[in-house]
């Protein structure tokens, strides 16, 4: 796949696409146009698992962001493998291997960032199927062996959160802090964006990991969450999902604590620090991070 080696910001963006050839007839291509606002955006998500190539890990990613609404959409895993394979033939020229078995269906999902930086995607891989168009958006290539445990998503991109508005926080017993990039609707399907916010709603529903913590915090400056190459994500026990803020890469979160299951709120902060009682672990991480 050629890539195109420079990166954008966008409120909103058009862009037409060539025709993508069949095994027997041209599909028609659609139009990707991004969304004017992310954040509680709802699209659709789904991995086409391959076990032969590349490898049993490397799974294509498709979501509908940009290309199709997702408003209750009901699409068939089995139309999904064979939609794909014809699009997508042995030896096709693209980065998509064939011989697609299955699929992992992975929606409906809202996004819960406000913006983004990426590479500018290759518009010419997507998979139409039962009329919905969703683009390829990279291979998951370590998937994560459960909930509370990160795989790894081959991506460079950034999660971009605007000062003054909420971030969803997972912390671990190390320390890590997992940022919410998006909420789920297939586990919990009358979670909302607002629910997110209620501790008590949220922390019985999410069985959490003995030392883990779920934090509301609101935003004093923009936060990126940056992802180069590989960015560690994982699930909780309602399907959200999460990006690992690594300081290597990013600068932690500055802001105030709204809500927390362990600590009680609102308790201002520096980055993540002083908020919870593993805090000289993390002050030790970010020092190192720095050095």
């Amino acid at each position: 796949m050629k890539k195109i080696n420079f990166a954008f910001r966008t409120k909103y963006i058009t862009l037409s696409v060539a025709s993508l050839l069949s095994a027997s007839s041209a599909i028609a291509a659609p139009t990707y146009s991004l969304p004017t606002e992310f954040r509680d955006y709802q699209y659709c998500e789904y991995l086409v698992n391959i076990p032969t190539q590349p490898s049993a890990t490397d799974r294509p990613i498709f979501n509908t962001t940009g290309w199709n609404p997702c408003n209750g959409q009901t699409l068939n895993p089995t139309n999904i493998v064979n939609d794909y394979n014809t699009q997508y033939p042995a030896g096709n020229p693209t980065v998509l291997p064939n011989g697609a078995t299955s699929v992992t269906v992975n929606y409906p999902r809202a996004w819960v960032y406000d913006n983004a930086i990426q590479s500018t995607p290759d518009t010419s891989l997507y998979l139409i199927s039962g009329g919905v168009t969703a683009g390829f958006g990279g291979f998951n290539t370590s998937p994560s062996q459960g909930i509370y445990s990160p795989g790894i998503v081959g991506r460079t991109t950034t999660w971009i959160y605007d000062a003054n508005t909420l971030i969803f926080q997972l912390i671990d017993p190390d320390a890590n802090v997992y940022v919410m990039q998006s909420y789920a609707q297939f586990i919990d399907t009358s979670l909302t964006y607002a629910d997110l916010q209620d501790i008590d709603y949220m922390v019985p529903r999410l069985e959490l990991p003995t030392g883990w913590t779920y934090q509301v915090l609101e935003l004093s400056q923009e936060f990126d969450n940056i992802a180069n190459n590989d960015a560690q994500v994982l699930q909780d026990k309602l399907g959200n999902s999460y990006m690992l803020a690594n300081p290597t890469d990013s600068t932690l979160p500055v802001g105030t604590i709204r809500a927390t299951s362990s600590v009680p709120g609102p308790l201002p902060i520096f980055g993540v620090g002083m908020a919870f009682g593993f805090s000289r672990r993390l002050r030790a991480r970010i020092k190192k991070a720095a050095d």
